[in-house]
């Protein structure tokens, strides 16, 4: 069963209210903690360990921008095995914050390492927030100190507590069966702005159950991020901190799945990538300052490249964002965001469509083509945007929202 928590934006205020009663899947050899540590937000919720029993096996992706933060760069250099634990701070990124910034991180590793009796290696590390800051370590050690003692949370709770700008807590869940024994999968993720993932994602973290040989779990990761996370755009700017992360902790009675041709893989990847794409979808939805979710389907493309350059093109534009955002169906500006993709496309073979209205074919508006009728769709909350290509047999889908005063408004203010 899944259990999909994205609804349009206009029902924020219901969806908040569902949310709180997500029940927790059930994961042994594993729990749970998040503070209050104040290092930079205020009396809320900004700091979350996950910590296992035992150590497990974990597949990550990273941001490929040429200015990581401090933990993606650590990470990619230490991370290697299992890891017994992981530990995410909200408010700042850690990035670009130089030789203090690492030590900074080393020091608060030390601190979790000998708590957690393991060593520095095992421990998953992820920043998110501000650039350029230095972290406040002993804001984040007192907290960490009373972990022992600490009643552990839920992970409504580990939602909330790597959140930045965003308006509310992103997290999804799914059950399956794999020889008669119940798997769980549970994910959350954080991300408002700063939203066009290229080989990672803003922060997410997959868990499951499942009986899965660790050597799988990157080409699983991989697949279900290419079809969900790195089909998302907000704005268009790529994190310092971008990191997506599959946990298996091994703990489901089934026999191993260790081999890529097992059958039982493909029924826990679609249950990964549901949740992977239901996390997603929650991402552009809660956008900043996003008022309309956009989904944009480019079909009949002679690769997946194109597909996918084209619709990342038309995702991306701020003027087709912001004609969004005023109810313009100017579909002039289509046009225009998928010839700056540079992609060959044949004008006589595409043809456009808003939802189900067909606006150009054979080069050309329509005859018929009824503008208010397309003004009234576009009123919507949800738009879609289809642009057959006609010169193939691959599809690819985007998902993004539009521009509105408040994005503006809301990164004026980021740092205030």
């Amino acid at each position: 069963m899944l259990l999909l928590i994205w609804i349009p934006r206009m029902n924020i205020k219901k969806r908040i209210e569902e949310i709180k009663n997500f029940k927790d899947p059930v994961f042994s050899g594993l729990h749970v903690y998040t503070f209050t540590s104040n290092a930079h937000y205020k009396n809320r919720k900004d700091l979350l360990l996950i910590k296992f029993e035992k150590p497990v096996s974990h597949a990550s992706l990273y941001t490929k921008s040429s200015c990581p933060s401090v933990p993606v760069g650590w990470a990619k250099n230490n991370l290697k095995g299992k890891i017994k634990a992981i530990l995410v701070n909200s408010g700042n990124a850690n990035a670009f914050t130089g030789r203090r910034g690492e030590e900074d991180l080393d020091h608060i590793l030390n601190y979790v390492a000998e708590m957690l009796n393991c060593e520095k290696g095992e421990i998953a590390v992820s920043s998110t927030g501000v650039i350029g800051e230095f972290l406040n370590t002993k804001s984040i050690i007192e907290a960490l100190s009373g972990t022992e003692s600490k009643r552990g949370s839920s992970w409504l709770q580990a939602a909330e507590a790597i959140m930045t700008t965003d308006t509310f807590p992103k997290l999804s869940a799914k059950s399956l069966y794999i020889d008669k024994t119940e798997i769980n999968i549970l994910g959350i993720a954080k991300g408002s702005g700063m939203i066009e993932p290229n080989m990672g994602t803003m922060l997410s973290y997959i868990f499951t159950d499942a009986n899965v040989d660790g050597s799988l779990l990157k080409s699983l990761l991989i697949d279900i991020t290419n079809n969900s996370f790195n089909s998302i755009t907000v704005d268009g700017d790529t994190s310092t901190s971008d990191t997506v992360m599959l946990v298996s902790t091994n703990e489901a009675s089934h026999s191993l799945i260790s081999k890529a041709d097992d059958p039982r893989i493909k029924s826990l990847k679609n249950a990964l990538n549901d949740v992977a794409t239901d996390l997603a979808k929650q991402i552009v939805q809660d956008g900043e300052g996003a008022t309309k979710f956009v989904e944009i389907s480019v079909t009949r493309a002679k690769n997946k490249d194109i597909a996918t350059n084209i619709a990342k093109s038309v995702a991306n534009s701020p003027l087709v964002k912001t004609a969004i955002y005023g109810e313009d169906p100017n579909w002039g500006r289509i046009i225009a965001a998928i010839g700056k993709s540079y992609e060959m496309v044949n004008h006589e073979s595409l043809r456009l469509f808003f939802g189900e209205h067909k606006i150009i074919s054979k080069g050309m508006v329509l005859d018929n083509y009824n503008e208010e009728i397309v003004m009234q769709y576009m009123k919507k909350d949800e738009i879609q945007i289809i642009i057959d290509l006609g010169m193939g047999s691959c599809d690819h889908t985007v998902w993004t929202c539009d521009f509105s005063h408040k994005y503006i408004d809301i990164n004026t203010d980021y740092r205030s």
